[in-house]
């Protein structure tokens, strides 16, 4: 799973991929994309390490991608360079400043976040009008040929209707495509059907107060356009994470209200956005997190873990997590019914602890 960074100059974008991924990235411009892996601490491992004692622990991961600030006002052919930077990722993170510093600048016509949620929201509607009408164009053309098959008609039709809610601004995550339409329309890489969680980041009295310049037209355009939403103190948490004292680290957090770290309640809010579960295996030698999309078999899952376990598949062995963690014993949970043996088309679940039987 790779999460682009999308935000224009001066935003506290690199600060929150800092935080992010403990990267040591100059905070000079850049013009290439920086890519770092993330580690999602899940107490859930840790609570299954206890049990184990494991040799290893494994934390579930997710990528994500820092692109270079984004100009609206620049040059059209640089424009087009950023947007090919994220035209594969899966899932954008909109970056928005609130926060207030006398020393960094505002971007340039920007100088709120409500400012700065419309240009990137326009940009992306813009770019993708310009790849349904030339899709649309090439469509047409094919038809005048007599060369149209049944999909591309399909296409067409659906491409129409995409093009008439971009021009009413609707993205075209709001549609509720199904897995056939994205499927006709996959190779388009549409930039506003790709899941987006907006990350607002706030200063320390905005963090405490809960309030920042334009906060509920922000909420109010999220819930329009289904994005997700959250707020961080990109600055405070990554001095937070430098500190190397757990309880010092913790006493910070506790003075800002700060329940858990900005990398954990981001990886819920993406989780739970995108659609991603976890699912883990446990043994002596190792404890590990696997990241899956809901609805995957025992089958599919048996596939992540090897490729031979998914070919070679003969049944999974299940047990849940909130169940080994009360009773601390695989025996106690066989005794009261609570471990179970699943065929390859059962669906995994959040929380399921799986052991997978294969033919060697």
């Amino acid at each position: 799973m790779e999460i682009g960074l999308f935000g224009l100059a001066l935003s506290g974008k690199t600060t929150i991929f800092k935080l992010l991924t403990n990267a040591e990235i100059e905070e000079s411009y850049k013009r290439e994309a920086v890519k770092r892996t993330a580690k999602i601490k899940d107490k859930r491992v840790d609570e299954l390490a206890k049990i184990y004692n494991p040799k290893r622990i494994v934390y579930a991961t997710l990528d994500f991608i820092d692109i270079p600030s984004f100009d609206y006002r620049g040059d059209p052919k640089e424009k087009s360079r950023i947007f090919q930077m994220i035209q594969n990722v899966d899932a954008l993170l909109i970056i928005l400043r609130a926060f207030n510093n006398s020393a960094v600048p505002w971007p340039e016509g920007a100088d709120n976040p409500v400012k700065q949620l419309e240009i990137l929201e326009t940009e992306l509607i813009i770019r993708d009008l310009e790849i349904v009408e030339n899709r649309l164009i090439r469509l047409d053309n094919q038809r005048k040929k007599g060369k149209v098959s049944f999909l591309e008609e399909k296409e067409e039709e659906l491409l129409n209707k995409i093009k008439d809610n971009l021009e009413k601004g609707i993205f075209v995550s709001k549609m509720g495509l199904s897995d056939e339409e994205q499927k006709l329309i996959g190779s388009l890489a549409l930039f506003t059907l790709k899941p987006t969680v907006v990350c607002v980041n706030v200063d320390d009295n905005q963090l405490l107060t809960k309030k920042y310049e334009g906060k509920e037209k922000v909420m109010d355009e999220c819930a329009k356009q289904l994005f997700a939403y959250m707020e961080l103190d990109g600055k405070m948490e990554v001095e937070i994470n430098e500190l190397e004292d757990e309880k010092e680290r913790e006493l910070f957090m506790n003075e800002l209200s700060i329940e858990e770290p900005g990398i954990e309640r981001l990886a819920k809010i993406v989780y739970n956005h995108v659609g991603l579960i976890s699912f883990f295996t446990v043994g002596e030698d190792e404890v590990r997190a696997w990241t899956v999309k809901k609805g995957v078999t025992m089958k599919e899952a048996a596939g992540k873990i090897h490729t031979d376990f998914e070919k070679n598949f003969i049944r999974a062995e299940v047990m849940k997590f909130e169940d080994l963690v009360k009773y601390r014993s695989e025996d106690k949970l066989k005794e009261k019914g609570l471990w179970k043996l699943a065929g390859k088309d059962e669906i995994v679940e959040d929380g399921y602890i799986l052991t997978i039987r294969a033919n060697a």
